[in-house]
């Protein structure tokens, strides 16, 4: 005896889940599009807990004279406030002219001191009457000036006595050059410290010469040169020699 078996038909349980899928999916929408509405009235909303009045209103739109007033005030207050920063402008345009003129005054004091002194001495700061002179040997053609010690610079008085023997050679001689060597220190240890003193001692004499209106090239130093001099003179401490090359 054969069993009847009916075929499987999936239709129904299909429609039953995809009913209940979509019931459960408006729900979510219902719920979403109810919170929207909610938290959209805290965004949007507009609140004004005062009031305004028609006398507000024109205020507003045409000052009072009681504005117009300070308006007037905070104009002059401005007025006078630049008219004051001008002049303090203008006191302090005055005060750095003053400045600039005596710093200008005393450059040109110290350049012609430099020009008195040919440098920085020591026995400046002494005495004249009290301390040793440096001394001079003076011809036509050269003059030999003796130092103290370790001096390095002239004092007053040989820059004054070598000024006149320069005058002297640019009136006598048109076309000449002025040749500086210098005899070492002696008993010095160090040979080295004795060349760099007599190389100092020679650049300082060349400075001082060339601001008498001397070319670069008309004042040379040479410190290889012989130095040797008809003259007595202590050379203990060295000295320098300056020649006119006609």
């Amino acid at each position: 005896m054969s069993k009847c078996e009916e075929e499987f038909n999936p239709w129904p349980s299909f429609v039953d889940i995809f009913s209940s899928v979509i019931l459960v999916m408006l729900l979510f929408l219902l719920v979403l599009l109810v919170n929207l509405g909610f938290y959209a009235q805290f965004k949007y909303k507009v609140s004004y807990t005062g009031s305004i009045t028609t006398d507000e209103l024109i205020l507003n739109s045409t000052p009072s004279p009681i504005k117009v007033d300070d308006l007037e005030k905070k104009e002059e207050q401005k007025e006078e406030s630049t008219q004051t920063v001008v002049q303090q402008m203008q006191a302090e345009v005055v005060r750095l002219r003053k400045i600039i003129k005596e710093r200008t005054t005393k450059a040109k004091e110290l350049e012609e001191a430099e020009i008195e002194a040919g440098g920085i001495d020591v026995a400046d700061n002494r005495d004249d009457d009290k301390a040793p002179k440096q001394l001079i040997v003076e011809t036509d053609d050269y003059f030999i000036v003796t130092f103290k010690k370790n001096e390095i610079f002239f004092d007053n008085g040989i820059t004054k006595e070598l000024k006149i023997f320069i005058k002297n050679a640019q009136e006598k001689y048109k076309n000449h050059k002025i040749l500086i060597s210098a005899s070492d220190i002696k008993g010095r240890a160090s040979a080295t410290v004795a060349k760099q003193v007599s190389l100092t001692r020679s650049i300082g004499a060349r400075n001082l010469i060339r601001k008498l209106g001397y070319e670069k090239r008309d004042v040379r130093i040479d410190l290889l040169a012989d130095t040797k001099v008809k003259e007595q003179i202590n050379d203990e401490n060295g000295y320098l020699l300056i020649r006119i090359k006609k």
